[in-house]
């Protein structure tokens, strides 16, 4: 059995949690990805070697073999571990990989202004989801 692919995703993005119940019904018999939720109370980043305003500012993960990725890397290793990386193959050609790396960082900035998850209204270490 091959090594899962961890995902760090926030469940209340409509469009973030599209994409991941996607992936997942994708790679369902492959059982390839590990999704941690980061707007459950009980989610910890510093288990992840993260900040909450990382964690939330951009989509993280850690590879099959362990290591930790960002960005669209993370989009492409989840699309890879279901067996549908080619889909996102062409995202690695060099002028197209930068461009697709910008456009995920303006999305990752302003996701948060469509989340349920308001991790800025936090009170104590934990967040609250509204």
């Amino acid at each position: 059995m091959e090594k899962q692919v961890t995902v760090l995703y926030d469940s209340l993005c409509p469009v973030c949690r599209r994409e991941v119940d996607f992936l997942q019904y994708a790679g369902r018999k492959r059982n390839a990805l590990n999704l941690i939720d980061i707007a459950r109370a009980d989610f910890k980043p510093e288990a992840y070697g993260l900040t909450m305003d990382e964690a939330v500012g951009s989509l993280h993960g850690f590879d099959r073999d362990g290591k930790p990725i960002s960005g669209m890397d993370t989009i492409r290793a989840m699309y890879e571990a279901v067996g549908l990386g080619w889909i996102m193959s062409w995202t690695k050609l060099p002028i197209v990989s930068s461009i697709c790396n910008r456009a995920y960082s303006v999305f990752a900035h302003y996701r948060p202004r469509f989340s349920g998850f308001k991790p800025d209204r936090c009170e104590t270490d934990h967040c609250k989801i509204i």
